[in-house]
């Protein structure tokens, strides 16, 4: 049965996994009268368990909620393996009327987002696609939204939008693309960073316990001196109030296979090589979860405490040695944006990308205020690494990330993300490479066809 005037919805939410559940109960505290639905039902449940506003009401069906909603019609769908977007789109499809705004929230390819656009536009619905970064966290109490779709749709999507955005500075984390496929490659970017980010971590706590055998109390205070420098942020904390057992498990989290080799197929089609992002992926797939857990729960299997140097110099190399990783991290992912800006006609504003992920996603740092302010002055730098300051801070540190490895090597441990951005590094560097000695032709990338396109 439907409602109307001022008791219908302002919004419909379908797909309640625990970031569609969490962003209904951010916009129904944001005042927005909100209308849930689940495919599986299972979120339902945990919805009706857990909601004590109001504003956000239950539909036990995609023609209840959509009778419920007030015209033109905003739906915001949030897609998973159990419920891809075009099963999703499948059912929705016969309730849709012009006029009305479905938004794609889920997990979906960059790639796919155009022939969703196509199906919707034979309806004259119009289609929007965002990236919801900053996690479950992010998805309850304000999220950094990528943005992307038609001009006009914005003056429909943009109060939703901002209710479901984070606040920083006194602005609101929200930025804006030409195209849904752009935000989705965004977030896929993003992703991809943090994946290498938390593997870069892990491998560095992991040298630091099997050299000065720390505990988890001794691994806080040394978070909190690491605090003190361009890494603060996000994963510094992380270290200081995760065991490390918690942090390997943090690390499992956030990786996906699907989006991992979505991200490796694009690399490879662009030609924008980005070994540590791809170290991080692989090693998901080099042995069994529960057998590394095991081998790192037991650190007495391993060499350990093999060194002579004091204290503080360990500290200090080690601490060197991330920090000049994640420069190489951050530039291989920002190099591939840069690709898709150009290859795929994108036309990302690198600074304004790099700025909106300060304001509270997973990658917030120190150091990407340096990262925003080099890419602002330079709007056309061709890479992160090209920046004489920044290049310099790399170069600096590097002689500690080779030290790094080395250890590594002579501990008999694996340390694949610290491998592969020493790798980087140097092929970067070197203009002559021992790979020239094999004269391969070099390939061009497949050009779209061109009646697809991502607008």
């Amino acid at each position: 049965m439907s409602v109307s005037g001022e008791n219908q919805n302002e919004v419909g939410v379908i797909g309640l996994d625990i970031t569609g559940r969490n962003v209904s109960f951010r916009l129904a505290e944001q005042r927005f009268k909100v209308a849930a639905y689940d495919w599986a039902g299972q979120g339902t449940k945990v919805l009706r368990e857990q909601s004590t506003e109001p504003a956000l009401r239950l539909a036990t069906s995609v023609s209840e909620l959509m009778a419920n909603l007030r015209q033109p019609r905003t739906i915001l769908l949030f897609s998973g393996p159990d419920a891809p977007m075009n099963s999703i789109l499948d059912r929705l499809l016969p309730e849709l009327k012009s006029g009305d705004l479905v938004i794609d929230a889920g997990a979906s390819y960059f790639k796919d987002t155009a022939t969703l656009k196509h199906r919707l536009a034979e309806r004259c619905v119009q289609f929007m696609g965002i990236g919801l970064l900053g996690g479950e966290k992010g998805a309850r109490h304000g999220a950094v939204v990528m943005a992307g779709g038609v001009r006009e749709a914005r003056g429909q999507a943009r109060p939703l939008l901002e209710a479901m955005s984070a606040s920083v500075r006194g602005g609101t984390c929200l930025s804006w693309f030409e195209s849904a496929a752009a935000a989705h490659f965004v977030k896929m970017v993003h992703g991809g960073i943090e994946c290498a980010l938390m593997q870069l971590l892990s491998e560095t706590v992991d040298l630091l316990q099997r050299i000065l055998r720390l505990t988890d109390k001794e691994l806080q205070v040394v978070s909190g001196l690491w605090r003190q420098g361009v890494l603060d942020g996000h994963l510094i904390e992380l270290s200081g109030h995760a065991s490390w057992m918690l942090l390997r498990e943090k690390v499992e989290s956030v990786r996906s296979d699907a989006s991992g080799r979505r991200l490796a197929q694009s690399s490879w089609e662009m030609e924008v090589p980005i070994p540590t992002i791809e170290a991080a992926l692989e090693i998901q797939r080099v042995a069994a979860n529960e057998r590394r857990q095991a081998l790192v729960a037991a650190l007495f299997r391993h060499p350990v405490g093999r060194f002579g140097e004091d204290r503080d110099s360990v500290l200090d190399g080690l601490y060197r040695a991330f920090q000049a990783a994640t420069m190489i991290t951050y530039a291989q992912g920002l190099a591939l944006l840069n690709a898709a800006s150009t290859q795929l006609g994108f036309q990302f504003n690198l600074h304004e990308i790099s700025r909106a992920w300060r304001g509270g996603t997973q990658l917030r740092a120190v150091m990407l205020e340096d990262i925003s302010t080099a890419l602002e002055m330079t709007p056309d730098l061709p890479g992160l690494l090209s920046d004489d300051e920044f290049s310099e801070r790399v170069m600096a540190c590097q002689e500690k990330l080779r030290h790094a490895v080395w250890r590594a090597q002579e501990l008999g441990t694996a340390a694949p993300a610290l491998f592969a951005s020493l790798d980087y590094l140097d092929s970067n560097r070197a203009a002559w490479m021992p790979v020239n000695l094999i004269q391969v032709p070099r390939l061009k990338p497949v050009a779209p066809a061109a009646s697809y396109s991502y607008y």
